[in-house]
């Protein structure tokens, strides 16, 4: 079944996540590109110097393939335009959105990142994020298709693009629809948002307009979430011998490399909700990959 699924970085760790102006183009291009790739349907995004963030509906795995496609691919980026990593962990995380009211509260809480970050500009008004795309008339001309001084610039589609410019553009090879529009070094969002349905959401203009203006107990809920799923930063030192001593409790060894691969999952789910310890620790002690500790445990 598809879902809806917010997903971001940890700001703490990609501090330098942008850099330059060449990092929020390709940033910005590579969410068109993850959505060509994969079957998720991007209804928002917004990104900002520390990290991005994104509302996608799709089957849990397409959203973890296109996490995983748009993470790798930025990182590719910031190697080859940096020389190297230059300090960034770039790691993004996928949240499960799982009631139709804080559903809501994503949604105007993902696209309204840049005010809340202090920035003076309105989110409608934000060139890299899409909060200018939702309940507008039929007439409204994007705002990437004008330069700084308002003058109205042309498209291009992709497929008439050289295969330079393409490649620098898209920063892959893999084939994107010929017939989306780019303008002025950017992939069109129009190309690929569901505005739609993220209108569908809201249903009305006064109810969209009601979620955007609420204030920071709807932002502590969105950060409670995320604080939640990411669990407990407890000092690694303190978190093994947690471990140890339920793996002794439970099975009357403290060693978890003879656990069997059922058990393994036993004690990641008990770690898990006894303790809240996070999934990078739960991997690291039960020893097994982290993206199946966060696939089957919650």
């Amino acid at each position: 079944m598809k879902g809806y699924f917010h997903l971001c970085s940890d700001g703490k760790l990609t501090r330098r996540f942008i850099n330059s102006e060449s990092d929020y183009y390709a940033a910005f291009n590579l969410i068109g590109v993850c959505a060509a790739l994969t079957d998720a349907s991007v209804l928002a995004f917004s990104i900002g110097e520390s990290h991005p963030h994104q509302l996608i509906y799709a089957e849990l795995s397409e959203a973890k393939r296109f996490m995983d496609l748009y993470e790798r691919s930025y990182t590719r980026h910031i190697i080859v335009d940096r020389k190297g990593l230059d300090g960034v962990e770039f790691k993004m995380e996928l949240f499960p959105v799982d009631s139709q009211e804080y559903l809501k509260t994503v949604g105007t809480y993902v696209i309204a990142q840049p005010t809340k970050d202090g920035k003076s500009i309105m989110p409608y008004d934000y060139r890299w994020g899409t909060g200018s795309m939702y309940f507008r008339p039929e007439e409204f001309i994007s705002i990437w298709r004008y330069d700084r001084q308002g003058n109205k610039l042309p498209t291009v589609s992709v497929g008439d693009l050289t295969t330079r410019a393409r490649l620098a553009l898209l920063h892959t090879k893999r084939p994107v629809p010929p017939h989306w529009l780019t303008c002025n070094g950017l992939l069109l969002p129009e190309n690929y948002v569901d505005v739609r349905h993220f209108e569908s959401i809201y249903r009305t203009h006064n109810t969209f307009r009601a979620f955007l203006s609420t204030g920071r107990n709807r932002d502590m809920e969105v950060l409670s979430a995320i604080a939640a799923a990411r669990g407990i930063a407890l000092d690694d030192q303190e978190a093994g011998e947690i471990c140890r001593k339920t793996c002794q409790q439970r099975f009357g060894f403290s060693d978890t490399r003879k656990l069997m691969p059922e058990q393994r999952l036993s004690m990641a789910r008990e770690l898990r909700q006894s303790h809240r310890l996070s999934f990078r620790q739960i991997a690291t002690l039960i020893r097994l990959p982290e993206e199946e500790v966060a696939r089957y445990i919650r």
